[in-house]
């Protein structure tokens, strides 16, 4: 930064949104003393002190001048903007030279940044041993206050010192298949004693798509050494997994700088309709866009997600150059894991479950649902709507998923859990299912729910439940198949502490372990499932509760499922801590809220959660964006 030169829209937009509701101290050098006061920041101003006029008695005159006038002080970077303080009723307008961030703690409605919420989780992750240590030792201290205290000796109350030894069953694995090339066994086994992830090794995906029309938009100023080991990277890799990339002669080259943001964000959608064109051009259909970032930049990225979304369906995959240079060469594993969710953007599937380990229920035409509600944050919550997404699978290998994007209001008071429009919703995903499947009629549906805390439980299950029959009924006459609707939750403050030598190194328990009894509901069907290897931290086990189940599934059937939905989630080859399905309609969601964001040019980064004139939309403009929203994506697994 020039501070000769002042500060750019984005940078001031930047600095703005970190300084807002902060304390500083002020300290101004006179010829009779350094005045000192204390403000809080209301915001960085847009004009530089030597345009920002004040109205001194009757005069309008500006800061820079003020200050040589009242005070004989000149300023030294009269380019920099003033700093709005105090009151929204006075004009206090100060320059950000005389002043110094306070040490003082966030303000507890100001969001951190997502690089600080990296570091703090990692942080403040506690291994397995040291959080039951600290369990047990705070244990001790309450057993010991309740053993002196009159008024438990007296009603005889009495807390045991240990932790509730439960026993837990550890399920099997199931093996992942990829393409059978004839002579390489395409099946993986993972291995028992250390579940939770497997190795591709030189398996090629089950259906690998086809890039030959491709972009790079370099907007890290890649040099040209590095800009062709990039392209020739992918597709290396991309051929060893099963992508057809088209070689360094068929990719487009667009440079662009990040240094100006404003201009980047500004510029962005005429260099990705100039790609476009080039290869409508050259009769050829643009098959995706790579784009390479110097740094993180969210609000160039949600714009990038936009444009590429839903206003000019171009498939695009951001990578930060950092990422891509780890070690200071290009790294051959993160292309590796760029290229699985470029596949499954463009249509192809990285891997699924073997044949002779697929559950039952997946052997007949069966809908595997996951939905999810995002909310915003309370003090947005005049202004932005809740966001409901719900996915469904549409083939027999239960990965490639439709999905479904619900804007609905909110309470004020309270933030709506119940998918409003249940019934189109889940209406529109069995006419994609039957138009996949030549006519078939899913005969069994499950859904896993996400985002549902235990007292909205009935609520949600007679509204959801009642919206998804009636769905059914209103396609055919006498359509009623069988629902089974659970409910998985990652908020509570269960954990396991493994006693035997059924653990990971760190002393997390195996990816697969299954509670069902000893902590559970004694009359409702729930269990407790451990589905992915925690590698930071102690792992958090997901609690699915069983609400309804026409299936007559057992508690063992429903676990494996679970289970294996971990297996398929196609930016891995890992076993993840939710379902597939769910982890998807969470994503969804995300990117509709992105979405969302866009079109209403909400800032949602600040800490108020919007900018100028973001809560002032009018009933039709609130109409279109929800109706542009809700028309959804036309490329399938965009989220992805």
């Amino acid at each position: 930064v020039d501070l000769g030169r002042g500060l750019t829209e984005e940078q001031r937009r930047v600095v703005s949104k970190d300084m807002e509701g902060l304390k500083i101290k002020y300290e101004l050098p006179t010829p009779d003393g350094v005045r000192k006061r204390q403000y809080r920041v209301l915001e960085v101003r847009r004009k530089p002190a030597k345009e920002e006029m004040i109205n001194v008695e009757g005069e309008n005159i500006s800061v820079v001048k003020y200050f040589t006038k009242q005070y004989g002080v000149s300023l030294k970077y009269p380019n920099l903007p003033c700093l709005w303080v105090g009151s929204r009723d006075r004009q206090t307008y100060i320059p950000i030279e005389f002043c110094t961030m306070m040490s003082q703690p966030l303000p507890r409605r100001k969001k951190l940044p997502d690089e600080a919420i990296a570091t703090m989780i990692r942080q403040t992750a506690v291994k397995p041993l040291d959080r039951q240590k600290k369990i047990m030792e705070g244990l001790q201290r309450n057993n010991d206050k309740y053993k002196n205290d009159p008024y438990a000796k007296e009603f005889g109350i009495s807390l045991s010192g240990t932790m509730t030894k439960l026993t837990g069953r550890i399920l099997d694995p199931p093996s992942i298949e990829y393409r059978d090339n004839g002579k390489d066994k395409n099946i993986v086994n993972i291995n028992k004693t250390n579940p939770g992830k497997w190795f591709q090794d030189k398996n090629t995906y089950l259906n690998g798509a086809d890039v030959s029309n491709w972009a790079v938009l370099d907007m890290a100023q890649l040099n040209d050494g590095q800009y062709k080991e990039v392209v020739q990277g992918f597709v290396t890799v991309g051929k060893e997994n099963g992508i057809k990339f088209g070689g360094v002669d068929k990719v487009m080259k667009v440079r662009v700088s990040m240094k100006d943001m404003d201009e980047a964000l500004a510029t962005i959608e005429d260099h990705l309709v100039r790609i476009g064109h080039h290869f409508q051009a050259a009769g050829s259909k643009l098959d995706f866009v790579l784009i390479i970032f110097a740094f993180k930049a969210g609000s160039l990225y949600d714009k990038i997600k936009h444009l590429g979304d839903m206003k000019l369906n171009i498939s695009t995959q951001c990578c930060l150059k950092a990422n891509l240079y780890k070690g200071g060469n290009l790294s051959k594993q993160v292309v590796a894991n760029v290229c699985m969710k470029i596949n499954s953007k463009l249509g192809g599937i990285n891997h699924v479950l073997s044949k002779g380990c697929r559950p039952n229920i997946l052997k007949r035409p069966v809908m595997i649902m996951g939905a999810d509600v995002s909310h915003p944050a309370p003090e947005c919550r005049s202004f932005k709507p809740s966001i409901a997404a719900v996915v469904a699978s549409v083939e027999p290998k239960a990965v490639n998923y439709e999905v479904q994007v619900r804007i609905q209001d909110m309470g004020l008071e309270s933030n709506e859990e119940v998918i409003k429009d249940m019934k189109d919703v889940t209406r529109n995903l069995l006419l994609k299912f039957f138009e996949k499947n030549n006519g078939r009629k899913p005969e069994k549906i499950v859904m896993f729910r996400d985002g549902c805390s235990e007292g909205q439980f009935l609520t949600v299950l007679a509204k959801e439940l009642m919206a998804m029959r009636e769905a059914c009924m209103e396609l055919e006459e006498g359509y009623q198949p069988p629902i089974t609707y659970l409910v998985v939750q990652k908020r509570h403050h269960t954990r396991f502490f493994p006693s035997d030598t059924n653990k990971y190194r760190n002393g997390n328990a195996l990816a697969g372990t299954v509670v069902d009894q000893g902590i559970n509901h004694p009359t409702e069907g729930d269990f407790y499932l451990l589905s992915h290897e925690g590698i930071q931290g102690t792992s958090r086990p997901c609690h699915y509760q069983v609400l309804w189940d026409d299936n007559n599934m057992t508690a063992d059937e429903l676990e494996v499922l679970a289970y294996y939905l971990c297996h398929l989630y196609s930016r891995c080859s890992r076993s993840v801590s939710y379902p597939t399905p769910t982890y998807y309609a969470h994503l969804v969601a995300d990117r509709a809220r992105k979405h969302h964001n866009e079109l209403a040019q909400f800032d949602c980064g600040s800490s108020s959660g919007y900018s100028a004139g973001s809560g002032k939309m009018t009933e039709s403009e609130r109409r279109k964006i929800k109706e542009i929203v809700e028309r959804g994506v036309e490329k399938p697994m965009y989220f992805v």
